[in-house]
């Protein structure tokens, strides 16, 4: 170790090309799974970076003649001082690109917010996989109205909040509407017929409702790569005092949703899609209240499609259970479908 640390000590201008390209094939590696390096990171390594590119070419200088040597002092100077002559500039244009980020909670679950605040307030809120890395997809869509502020600094200036939600496929899924007084909720208003049912209990307790007396959680047991996690179903029969954990583990997407309809009757939908031309593990059915889960059939086929998005959750109308599907015929043509089932979700046909 210590000889390859003199060896970088002593050409800097070699392993400083060497350490960016290594750093951008992770970056690379990262981004194949939808994950990121946080932007207060990415900043640092840049500095580090420049700052050892700009020794190694010093040190370049020091070692040849005096005529080479004169020629890159004086060209290093001269972007020094262009540096320094133009650095309000330099400011203007980062402070203008500059999107802060926050580490925040939203519906009980962590997310990295990246504020936008050139005339309109955006917010977008990507998964949080630890303090060095971040999501690459956007999951949540804060529009916080007019104004040059960032949020989580003046939450006192935030009056009025429209949050979208989408899937993984960038889809939007859900819409709700928030009020805020002096930083807290007032009231919200749900659109769609969705439901957020995400506690702040913890951050593994990713659902949650109540029958009564009887409290169904769902949490996360364990992660299971980048892109999936195990879950099982926990009951409280007592209120909240205790929980008892029903059900084996799950293996679902980190995006996986979940509701029950009563205390027997739920559901976990895992990526949101049932693909057609196979055997579709995305779509779990417990009529026990969560103590076993079956895989639920769909009965319909199209050549032309390969999957169907799920739109929101199951739901009764009429005492028939119903899901509301979509295929997507062309990129601008998108066409619904609406399931029945009469065996408690375990088999789909159309209406």
């Amino acid at each position: 170790m210590k000889k390859f640390l003199l060896k970088v000590k002593n050409d800097l201008f070699v392993y400083s090309f060497i350490f960016t390209a290594l750093f951008l094939l992770i970056c690379f590696i990262l981004y194949l799974f939808n994950i990121r390096f946080r932007l207060w990171f990415i900043i640092l390594m840049i500095i580090v970076l420049i700052f050892s590119f700009v020794i190694g070419v010093i040190q370049i200088a020091l070692r040849e003649s005096k005529i080479v040597k004169i020629i890159i002092i004086v060209l290093t100077g001269f972007l020094i001082l262009f540096c320094l002559f133009f650095y309000k500039i330099f400011l203007f244009v980062f402070a203008f690109l500059y999107t802060p980020e926050h580490v925040t909670k939203l519906d009980g679950k962590k997310y990295v917010a990246v504020v936008k605040s050139f005339l309109n307030v955006d917010v977008s809120y990507y998964d949080y996989y630890g303090p060095f890395l971040m999501g690459t997809k956007e999951k949540v869509h804060g529009d916080f109205g007019n104004g040059g502020y960032d949020p989580f600094e003046l939450p006192e200036n935030v009056s009025n909040v429209i949050y979208t939600y989408y899937d993984k496929n960038g889809k939007k899924i859900y819409e709700k509407n928030v009020t805020y007084n002096s930083g807290k909720v007032v009231d919200e208003a749900d659109y769609d017929n969705y439901e957020v049912k995400a506690p702040s209990i913890d951050d593994n307790v990713l659902y949650e409702v109540k029958f009564g007396k009887s409290i169904i959680r769902i949490r996360r047991t364990d992660s299971v790569m980048p892109q999936n996690m195990a879950v099982s179903v926990y009951k409280s029969t007592d209120g909240g005092k205790n929980f008892d954990c029903v059900s084996d583990a799950i293996i679902v997407s980190q995006e996986a949703s979940f509701i029950f309809l009563d205390e027997k009757l739920g559901f976990i939908i895992s990526s949101g899609n049932i693909w057609l031309n196979k055997n579709s593990k995305d779509f779990y059915v417990t009529d026990d209240g969560g103590k076993t889960f079956k895989t639920a059939n769909f009965n319909y086929t199209n050549d032309k499609v390969e999957y169907m998005s799920i739109v929101g959750y199951p739901y009764f109308k009429d005492d028939v259970l119903h899901l509301t599907c979509e295929i997507y015929l062309s990129k601008e043509k998108i066409k619904k479908l609406d399931f029945i089932s009469k065996d408690n979700g375990l088999t789909w046909s159309l209406s």
